[in-house]
């Protein structure tokens, strides 16, 4: 299901439906641009690298974002997939909410959309806005102040002051006449906005006078009691209906965080950072500040590519073939045939494929990680699958073909001459197995704790980022621990001094006494140095 701006306010109903039923939600980006410019070091420090993900945040922007319910439905013994795509654009355009926001393109990223048929059209003109909650914060403060009246006056220009005089000459004549041609109220005309500013704070100071704003000018109006209060409702009314509208996206965002469900994506780091500094609010400066605001919005996060790289029953089979294109191709096969998994029919738009559109590959990352985790379950507790049974298929026999008078056939269904409105259609049951995500008391500790909230990263020490613990460093040749006496500074120049003669290398601090060092391609021993003690990981890890 596509959601335009226009459409938004009203599906927001069916979202909200959809991500509260559901067992599991799958996500998906498509950016205006990926990383800043071209950088010959092939490997970073984790903070190194958080660095470059938040500078990302800063420049490029979501521009469409998918999101996949996928919900257990036990009658059809099946999920059932809802799929919702959204562009996203930072239009001003929201009554009295502007947000005129400044963003980076990168050439390359338009040029992949392009040849995905990205509809830029669409992203401009349907794209639904956001605010983070500091913006939200901002205007409603600002919004309080209009709803009552309590802006701060702004001065006179000298060459307003004739307009001014002439404008409260005309509403003190009003005021005075006993009987004026209109009874109701005085117009006022104005020609751009810093007059009609002028205007509203003179009539504030009129007391009974209430300015109301019409093309062209403004009338200073007296009120009945119930119509000021009408007036009221209505400001209020839509000052909540901007204030929807421009919170926009974000809604969804914040649904999803409150859901507290299973969040799925595909080497999804850079979408997390995305989603969380483009939508909520900027990432923190430090590496820990992230890994807990993440945490915190996201309690439950796993990455597909991740599974494939840590899961050894995984890894044999894809190898480093990783891709989310390849990872669908291959749950495919007989092999993850469990579960099933059909589109609801009120979400018809991928009954074909529509790759690269980022509500697909939510689609395509959900399914993935399913099919990959009920293998797994599979693979280490056969006990709960029941062992396929081919049953034989008995022939049946042929039945005699029932004709009326014309010499059309006649059904067995037809034959009944009595309807029997109460029959209720039976559920077909497709006998696939459902997925076990958390255990009775709503932990992962199945075939899922070892990857939750852990994802892919590459060009790091690190096997991968993890939101909640400490990553993790295996056995590898081309990493070595130096350690040091207490109170010994170890920098990236002191690691410099001593190993630039083995070649490009990366420091990652372990304690008070030690630190990692990685080389991009370590040919020969590194042997003890100055204050400094050498071990293999190989050796210390085991």
């Amino acid at each position: 299901m596509e959601i335009s701006r226009h459409q938004f306010a009203q599906k927001l109903s069916a979202i909200e439906k959809a991500i509260k039923e559901c067992d599991v939600i799958a996500i998906d980006t498509e950016l205006s641009g990926l990383h800043r410019p071209f950088t010959p070091v092939r490997l970073y420090s984790m903070e190194d690298r958080y660095v470059e993900y938040k500078e990302a945040t800063e420049r490029f922007l979501i521009i469409q974002f998918g999101m996949c319910t996928f919900k257990w439905d036990q009658p059809s013994g099946r999920y059932i997939a809802k799929p919702f795509n959204f562009y996203i654009f930072p239009t001003s355009i929201t009554g009295q909410v502007q947000t005129n926001r400044v963003f980076m393109t990168q050439a390359q990223a338009f040029d992949f959309l392009v040849k995905q048929s990205f509809d830029f059209n669409k992203w401009v003109y349907q794209g639904v806005p956001y605010m983070t909650r500091e913006e939200e914060k901002v205007y409603v403060a600002q919004a309080q102040k209009r709803l009552n009246d309590d802006m701060p006056d702004i001065p006179v220009d000298d060459k307003e002051l004739e307009f001014m005089k002439n404008a409260r000459a005309k509403i003190d004549e009003w005021i005075a006449t006993e009987n004026p041609e209109d009874a109701e109220g005085v117009n006022i005309n104005t020609r751009n906005a810093y007059q009609r500013r002028l205007i509203y704070q003179e009539i504030r100071k009129y007391e009974g006078l209430t300015a109301l704003g019409m093309p062209g000018f403004i009338r200073a109006q007296k009120f009945t009691q119930k119509q000021e209060a009408d007036r009221n409702k209505e400001k209020l009314e839509k000052f909540e209906k901007d204030l929807t509208t421009a919170i926009g996206f974000r809604k969804v965002i914040d649904m999803i965080s409150d859901s507290g469900k299973t969040v799925v994506g595909h080497n999804m780091l850079l979408d997390v950072c995305h989603m969380i500094g483009q939508f909520v609010e900027p990432l923190p400066e430090t590496l820990p500040e992230f890994k807990s605001l993440a945490h915190r919005l996201f309690p439950s996060m796993i990455d597909t590519k991740n599974m494939c790289i840590s899961e050894p029953e995984l890894r044999s089979i894809f190898g480093t073939s990783t891709a989310l294109e390849q990872l669908r191709f291959e749950t495919n096969k007989d092999t993850f045939s469990n579960p099933r998994i059909d589109m609801h029919p009120e979400f018809p738009r991928y009954i074909t494929e529509m790759a690269h559109e980022a509500g697909y590959d939510a689609y395509m990352t959900g399914a993935v990680f399913l099919k990959l985790t009920s293998f797994l379950d599979k693979t280490r507790n056969p006990e709960k699958y029941p062992a396929d049974k081919e049953e034989e298929e008995v022939p049946e026999e042929p039945k005699p073909v029932k004709v009326d008078a014309d010499g059309w056939d006649i059904s067995d269904q037809e034959e009944d001459t009595e309807w029997n409105l109460e029959e209720v259609e039976e559920t077909y049951n497709y006998g696939s197995i459902r997925v076990d995500l958390t255990n009775a008391e709503g932990k992962m500790d199945n075939v899922l704790k070892n990857i939750d909230n852990k994802v892919a990263i590459v060009r790091t020490a690190y096997d991968y980022f993890d939101f909640v613990n400490p990553e993790v460093i295996t056995p590898q040749s081309n990493a070595i621990k130096v350690s040091y006496p207490i109170g010994t500074v170890f920098t990236k120049e002191t690691a410099a001094r001593l190993f630039s003669k083995y070649g490009k290398h990366i420091v990652e601090p372990n304690d008070d006494t030690s630190s990692y060092v990685v080389f991009e391609n370590l040919k020969e021993p590194v042997q003890d140095v100055e204050i400094f003690t050498i071990t293999p990981v190989t050796k210390n890890l085991q």
